[in-house]
């Protein structure tokens, strides 16, 4: 396995996460739920995002804009270390 498929797949894990998290609070799944807990705990946001959804509720069905910016830039950083890797393999 290349550093290229370890990239893909550690990118695509985050993003699944985040994407069920979305899905979760578009749902309003309660988050006293063991599974739904966990899941939230595992993919808390970091505070410098945290000022895109200070107009949503706390609770309910909500749309997380903090956590579609952090899915945005992990798929660019993604995008990036990709290029990079091709890059630096293309040299040798």
């Amino acid at each position: 396995m290349n550093t290229r498929h370890i990239i893909a797949a550690a990118i695509g894990g985050v993003e699944a996460l985040l994407l069920a998290r979305l899905v979760l609070r578009l749902l309003a799944a309660r988050p006293d739920n063991p599974v739904v807990g966990t899941l939230f705990a595992m993919t808390a946001l970091p505070e410098m995002l945290m000022f895109l959804d200070r107009g949503q509720p706390r609770f309910g069905a909500t749309l997380e804009f903090s956590t579609l910016a952090l899915i945005l830039l992990i798929a660019v950083l993604g995008l990036v270390l990709a290029r990079a890797s091709r890059v630096r393999v293309s040299k040798r």
